[in-house]
């Protein structure tokens, strides 16, 4: 499959491994596919009005440092209004250079590697303040839909919420403000990752699967039934909090 992916040619292995994510089932063939525009529902907040390095009185009590981030594991994934609660997975590189999916295709995976030292970094985790991303399965062959975290991915609206936990129990809870529909030949995968439209000192998660809109060719060649490969992404963009 050719993808048309800017800004960096590295991101080609993201896709191609994001178009293997999603491996579902159907019995009769897609139609036409067209992306939908980004969407961003936050305010961009006002700059800070600086303080004098003087003003604060000299008996004022030293402010308590903010402690570094939790730089453990990411073990769940839960999206409240679809009763989603999902173990997470952190996944790299295949051998055969595509990012990898989940090893249960009922988890979530988190990217969790620098796919270019001199490119974006794609392996942000979640409470560093920077663009965490994740994907998992809309369906699976042989699966049950209800099983898979992101089958309702395309239902969620602004304003909904989503929770990651993480392995010392700390959780974070991000707000949706975006939703997209992509076509696989017109998304831009660079710029998603790189989240160049995120304010500093914000913190996003960028959720990807697969569109189960009908519009697909089936895995194997002449096949009228099947696992198929969908021709659509649906993208949800998250931000904390709290």
């Amino acid at each position: 499959m050719h993808m048309r992916i800017l800004p960096y040619l590295a991101i080609a292995t993201f896709i191609a491994g994001v178009a293997m994510l999603i491996v579902g089932y159907a019995s009769s063939a897609g139609g036409k596919v067209k992306s939908e525009p980004v969407t961003f529902f936050t305010a961009v907040p006002e700059t800070p009005t600086a303080v004098p390095t003087d003003a604060r009185p000299a008996d004022a009590p030293t402010p308590t440092p903010t402690p570094a981030p939790y730089d453990g594991q990411v073990m769940r994934l839960k999206i409240p209004r679809f009763n989603v609660d999902a173990a997470v997975e952190a996944i790299g590189v295949k051998p055969n250079n595509e990012l990898d999916t989940p090893n249960d295709p009922r988890n979530v995976g988190w990217y969790d590697t620098t796919i270019d030292k001199d490119g974006p970094y794609i392996g942000a985790k979640p409470g560093f303040y920077k663009n965490a991303v994740l994907s998992a399965h809309v369906d699976y062959y042989g699966l049950p839909a209800s099983a898979m975290p992101f089958n309702k991915l395309k239902n969620t609206d602004p304003k909904d919420e989503i929770d990651i936990v993480m392995a010392n129990g700390e959780q974070y809870r991000y707000q949706i403000i975006s939703k997209q529909r992509f076509s696989i030949s017109e998304i831009k995968m660079g710029e998603l990752i790189e989240a160049r439209d995120k304010p500093a000192g914000k913190e996003w998660i960028t959720l990807i699967t697969c569109g189960n809109d009908g519009a697909f060719v089936y895995v194997n060649p002449g096949a009228s039934s099947g696992p198929v490969e969908y021709l659509t992404r649906d993208v949800v963009i998250a931000e904390r909090i709290q």
